[in-house]
């Protein structure tokens, strides 16, 4: 998203210095060839007012964009702090249904020693392969993408038309689509091919009514799962740690213990609090 902005200044910088430059080349024809301007006057002002309303344009949108962005700041950190939670939970629960890993709440030195786990592509795919080969912990795994499936698109279903609504914004969120949507292609193929003891005859409507499960019996082979964990653990990972650099960049730690310390009255605030170090 950090980079998809910079990109957009670049365009509007580029675009207001083209639209002086032509200003610039138009007066300094005029030394050149300003009989010709003199004879076609009409000409003359339509170019004129075309260089000026495409450098006005170019400007009063990079101050647009630049307010839009102010104004969603406190909401779309928010926003991107539950999209985080989202991932995390996504990545760190597939790790431990794996066996692979068990991520301890709150300590950020076993969530970054995790997510090397989850970058180790070797490893997690020998991991999928055991749990596959288990019709327990099938089970097992399906329970846990169902629950993170309607977490995810309760999240999703929360927030998007806010962050739809904020350009600067809109592109992440749908990053973060595309990961609940794996995790209901997987969680409902899983409840189609493979129905849990128990299911209630909602349940049992909603597996088969689901598009997955037209393509459920060619897509819910060994190998199609496999890979689609594979995928979800390394789309979630990237998200958990993306989207945190985008919410430390919109609002900084520091901004967060300064206002605190300004509403609490403290003459000093306390140190800066600093972010945690990336995998």
């Amino acid at each position: 998203m950090i980079q998809a902005r910079q990109l957009l200044e670049r365009r509007l910088l580029l675009a207001a210095a083209a639209g002086v430059g032509l200003i610039l080349a138009a007066a300094g024809s005029d030394f050149v060839i300003g009989s010709f301007w003199e004879r076609h006057g009409m000409l003359t002002s339509l170019l004129g007012n075309l260089i000026v309303v495409g450098v006005t344009v170019a400007v009063v949108n990079q101050v647009l964009d630049g307010r839009d962005r102010r104004r969603w700041n406190l909401l779309a950190q928010t926003v991107l702090f539950a999209l985080i939670q989202s991932a995390r939970a996504t990545w760190t629960g597939m790790l431990e249904v794996l066996e692979l890993v068990e991520v301890h709440s709150g300590s950020v030195e076993s969530l970054l020693e995790a997510s090397k786990v989850a970058l180790d592509t070797a490893r997690v795919a020998r991991a999928a392969d055991a749990l596959l080969a288990d019709a327990q912990r099938r089970a097992s795994l399906q329970r846990l993408t169902v629950a993170l499936s309607d977490h995810a698109s309760e999240v999703i279903a929360k927030w998007a038309p806010v962050m739809v609504s904020a350009k600067p914004y809109a592109e992440v969120l749908d990053r973060h689509v595309e990961l609940a949507a794996r995790l209901g292609w997987l969680s409902d193929v899983l409840a189609y091919n493979e129905p849990p003891e128990g299911q209630s005859p909602r349940e049992r409507a909603l597996a088969r009514s689901s598009v997955a499960s037209e393509h459920a019996e060619r897509l819910g082979t060994d190998a199609w799962m496999h890979d689609q964990i594979l995928a979800t653990i390394a789309l979630a990972t990237a998200l958990d740690y993306e989207a945190r650099e985008d919410a430390y960049a919109i609002v900084p730690l520091e901004w967060w213990a300064q206002r605190t310390a300004g509403l609490a009255g403290n003459e000093s605030p306390p140190a800066p609090l600093s972010k945690d170090p990336q995998p």
